[in-house]
């Protein structure tokens, strides 16, 4: 590497801890965590590469929930999902579950 860098072997693993939270790679996350750890970085910094890589992982997420309300809803933002209960075997929710509509929109 070259002098002028502050690239280092921490930064690499605060990098790739927000990797895995972008790709949801959870044994990626623990390796990783595991990795800068051992390297002495602070959990506060680890902390703030996860926050990070929240924050940037949600904007498409909002985009694309704004973007369907926009298509089905007449701009109205659609209600978040509710969890599923543990016992589901699937992570969608149930018609019975789905948001209503907005304010001010028929029934």
């Amino acid at each position: 590497m070259p002098d002028d860098t502050i690239y280092s072997e921490a930064v690499d693993e605060l990098v790739a801890v927000g990797a895995a939270i972008g790709s949801n790679c959870e044994p990626c996350l623990t390796f990783h965590v595991g990795r800068a750890r051992d390297l002495a970085v602070p959990d506060d910094d680890i902390l703030r590469a996860v926050q990070t890589a929240r924050t940037v992982k949600a904007a498409p997420a909002r985009n694309v929930a704004r973007l369907a309300g926009e298509l089905l809803r007449g701009g109205c933002e659609l209600d978040e999902p509710a969890a599923p209960p543990d016992s589901s075997p699937c992570c969608r929710p149930g018609r019975d579950q789905g948001g209503d509509a907005c304010a001010g929109d028929p029934a």
